[in-house]
C-alpha cells in the first residue's frame, strides 16, 4: 500500500514492507544490494561523504542513523534537494517514508509517457525494492534486467507508471 502527499513543495511517500527494519535498511543503504532493485552507487557513504547513483542524481550524505534515518542531499541539473528516508518498525513489518523537497508540483506527475515525474520515478523504484525483499526479481544489477526485459514486462512497467501519475495529479488537484 502506498500514500501519497504533496505540500508546500514536500513530496511524501509512505509504504509498507513485508521485511524487517534491519532488511530493508541494509536494501536501501548496502551497494551490492541497492544495485538488485535501483541504480549503481559510487562514494563515500557516510556522514559528510559524497555519492554519485550512476547515470541519476548524486549529493552528500547528511545524516545515517542506522536503522531509522537517512538523509541526502539530491543535485541534478544544477538543482538541490533534500531526501530523508525514514524507517519504523510496524511488528514484523517496516513502513518506510521517504520525503522529497523542495519539489515543484509540476515536475511530480509525468511529463509524458517517456518521462517520468518524480513521484513515478521513486514509486517505481520503492515497488522494485517491494519485489526485491520478496524475492521476486532477476538475479543480477536492475539496469541489466530492465535492459533484457521483455516487451510486456516494458509496457506493464509503462501501464504502472501512469497509473501512479494519475494518482499524483489526483493528490496535487
Amino acid at each position: 500500500m502506498t500514500d501519497r502527499s504533496y505540500e508546500d513543495g514536500k513530496l511524501v511517500i509512505r509504504r509498507h514492507y513485508k521485511a524487517g527494519r534491519e532488511d530493508v535498511w541494509d536494501a536501501i543503504t548496502t551497494p551490492e544490494r541497492l544495485v538488485r532493485w535501483f541504480l549503481p552507487i559510487s562514494g563515500d557513504l557516510r556522514p559528510g561523504g559524497r555519492y554519485q547513483l550512476e547515470g541519476n542524481a548524486g549529493g552528500e550524505v547528511v545524516r545515517c542513523e542506522r536503522p531509522s534515518e537517512i538523509g541526502l542531499t539530491w543535485e541534478m541539473g544544477g538543482g538541490v534537494t533534500e531526501v530523508v528516508v525514514r524507517l519504523e518498525p510496524d511488528g514484523d513489518s517496516t513502513v518506510l517514508t521517504l520525503s522529497h523537497s523542495p519539489v515543484p508540483g509540476e515536475l511530480v506527475p509525468n511529463a509524458s509517457p517517456t518521462m517520468w515525474g518524480l513521484g513515478a520515478g521513486w514509486e517505481m523504484g520503492l515497488h522494485a525494492l517491494e519485489d526485491f525483499l520478496a524475492g521476486d526479481l532477476p538475479e543480477g544489477a536492475a539496469k541489466d534486467w530492465i535492459a533484457t526485459a521483455s516487451q510486456d514486462d516494458l509496457m506493464a512497467a509503462g501501464v504502472r507508471a501512469q497509473q501512479i501519475s494519475d494518482a499524483w495529479t489526483e493528490v496535487l488537484s
